[in-house]
């Protein structure tokens, strides 16, 4: 995993565990099995848009339900040489 990726990984889960409520939450967990819902996806998901730049919709986190599977999505829409150090 590069540097990139495992920051987005780690800004991603930061957001999961905060918005579904269980800290003790790993890359590869449900977001929804974990706590969150579709109420708290929204929230994560404005979060998210905000430290990363980019636009995601809510639905997102229903297609890419952990954070390694989200994150992987994010690094996929950055411009190339993007990243996300630095932003949180």
């Amino acid at each position: 995993m590069s540097e990139t990726a495992q920051n987005t990984e780690d800004l991603v889960l930061e957001q999961f565990r905060t918005y579904s409520g269980n800290g003790g939450m790993t890359a590869t967990d449900d977001f929804f099995t974990a706590g969150g819902d579709s109420f708290t996806a929204v929230h994560a998901s404005t979060a998210i848009s905000a430290l990363t730049g980019l636009d995601l919709a809510p639905s997102l986190l229903f297609a890419h339900r952990t954070a390694r599977a989200l994150a992987a999505r994010i690094d996929d829409a950055l411009p190339p040489g993007g990243t996300t150090e630095g932003t949180g």
